[in-house]
């Protein structure tokens, strides 16, 4: 199996109250890889208040994507470094790290549907993934609520409940799948 096309979009997202009133939309940038074998995986990565999302995609286009085509997607590893060596000029960080994130996602969602097993059994998870980051789920109520400052009270699966499972406060231990 070899990576046979990469395609990648800017897809515009309005927010919603509160976050709208600072950020009126966010732009993600989507991966769609395709494989000779006619697997095909989606990536994504989140350019937080729309920012950078255009030239996220552009380094994606020129830097990245001719060192994926034509290798095996399964390597996801040995492609994460090889994108992330080679380019030593920006450091690795900003627009680089968005635009590997969004082609890592895309590798992860082919090496699972190839193994026909969800992600965090590939990861040796005891349990399903959780939302990552430091935003809520959306939510109808009024986020300065009572209970709303307690998101693991309300079984919310934020940056600050990932780590504890809100039925009975056992840790979890996190995924490491690429590194």
């Amino acid at each position: 199996m070899k990576i046979a096309a990469i395609d990648s979009f800017v897809l515009r997202v309005p927010t919603q109250k509160p976050i709208a009133l600072e950020f009126p939309e966010q732009k993600l940038i989507v991966t769609h890889i395709r494989t000779d074998d006619g697997v095909t995986g989606l990536g994504y990565s989140l350019a937080m208040g729309g920012g950078g999302a255009e030239s996220i995609q552009v380094y994606l286009e020129t830097r990245l994507k001719p060192l994926l085509l034509g290798q095996d997607p399964l390597f996801v590893e040995r492609l994460w470094d090889r994108m992330y060596r080679s380019d030593r000029g920006i450091k690795r960080q900003g627009i680089a790290a968005y635009a590997i994130s969004a082609l890592d996602i895309g590798l992860w969602d082919i090496v699972g549907k190839t193994a026909n097993l969800p992600l965090f059994k590939l990861c040796r998870r005891r349990g399903p993934a959780l939302q990552s980051g430091r935003m809520p789920l959306l939510q109808d109520e009024d986020p300065r609520s009572g209970p709303a400052r307690e998101p693991a009270a309300r079984g919310d699966r934020t940056e600050g409940a990932r780590r504890r499972r809100p039925d009975d406060g056992r840790r979890q231990p996190e995924a490491r799948c690429a590194r």
